[in-house]
């Protein structure tokens, strides 16, 4: 795909995603996200066979799991605080940019299984790299022996809980980013430290 081909595909992907949030998936038309996107319909076809494409490509935009990758690979330095804060602060960022595609999945998920089959990919990745980080840190030492399994899933919850409340507007939330993920990664490392 050219460059012009590539910013129009991706202005298709970003009108989309802002017509489903705030319609919802069925009510919107692909004459709706040509004109929202300021090209024909045709051109619409041409990227994306049908309206489901479109979504699938937005949802795809979402995926949290290559710039984790990332972190878990080659970022790691195995002290634990520094760590986790930066494990954190990659996945709120990830989930901030990409809080309308989350919105649309949790709009569309009973009408469209595609939506739920995809979303439902990430997150047992996401815990895959979190549980072999903290084996590695049980093995070394560095955590006491504990359920990685139950210490996974806290510190998902953790990071999920914190963006759910932001973006979900429940005006729980009237700290900075970056004060809540250094009090929660303290407290958390506190009690799975040796």
């Amino acid at each position: 795909m050219n460059n012009d081909a590539l910013a129009t595909a991706n202005r298709i992907i970003s009108v989309a995603s802002e017509l489903f949030q705030d319609k919802g998936f069925h009510p919107v038309s692909m004459k709706d996200i040509a004109c929202r996107a300021n090209v024909s319909e045709m051109t619409v076809f041409r990227h994306f066979s049908s309206k489901k494409k479109v979504l699938e490509a937005v949802i795809k935009e979402m995926s949290y799991i290559p710039p984790l990758m990332e972190v878990f690979e080659d970022k790691i330095s195995w002290n634990l605080e520094i760590d986790l804060l930066l494990i954190s602060e990659t996945y709120q960022k990830i989930m901030i940019d990409n809080q309308l595609a989350f919105l649309i999945t949790l709009r569309e998920e009973k009408t469209i299984p595609e939506v739920s089959d995809f979303i439902r990919q990430g997150p047992p990745q996401f815990k895959a790299f979190l549980k072999k980080y903290f084996c590695v840190m049980q093995d070394e030492k560095k955590i006491m022996e504990s359920d990685i399994e139950a210490v996974t899933l806290t510190f998902m919850a953790i990071n999920f809980g914190y963006f759910f409340f932001k973006v979900r507007g429940y005006e729980l939330v009237n700290i900075p980013d970056k004060q809540y993920l250094e009090t929660a990664i303290q407290l958390f490392a506190k009690g799975i430290k040796v």
